[in-house]
C-alpha cells in the first residue's frame, strides 16, 4: 500500500481504500474499476467511500499497480502528474529493465 498517502487522506479512509483493494483488485480489477480518460488514458479508478484509488493493470505480469490513493474533490485536479510520474516509476522496475522503484504495488495472482 502507499504510505505516502497515509497523512493526505487520513487512517480511516486509508483503511477504506486497504479493504476495497484487498477485495476487489485483488478479484476482477477491470470489472470493479472505471477506466480514466486522458491524461490519465490507460488506468483505472476505484471508489472506496470519498477516496479514489488510481491503479494500472500489468496483464503481463498479472499485477495491478496502486499508484494513488486520494481524496475524491482533489486527485484529478492536483494529482495527475503524480500519478503519471509514480506509473513511470513501476514501468521502470527491475522486472522491467529499469531501476527499482520505492512505490509498492498491489499484486493479483489468476
Amino acid at each position: 500500500m502507499l504510505t505516502d498517502d497515509l497523512p493526505p487522506v487520513g487512517h480511516a479512509a486509508y483503511d477504506a481504500a486497504r479493504k476495497a483493494i484487498l477485495k476487489k483488485l485483488t478479484t476482477d480489477p477491470e470489472q470493479y474499476g472505471e477506466r480514466l480518460h486522458s491524461p490519465l488514458h490507460g488506468l483505472y479508478k476505484l471508489k472506496a467511500s470519498h477516496i479514489r484509488i488510481a491503479y494500472h493493470i500489468e496483464p503481463a505480469a498479472h499485477e495491478v499497480w496502486v499508484l494513488l490513493i486520494g481524496d475524491r474533490r482533489t486527485v484529478w485536479e492536483t494529482r495527475q502528474g503524480e500519478i503519471l510520474a509514480r506509473l513511470g516509476d513501476e514501468q521502470h522496475t527491475p522486472e522491467a529493465g529499469g531501476p527499482r522503484t520505492t512505490a509498492p504495488r498491489a499484486r493479483r495472482r489468476r
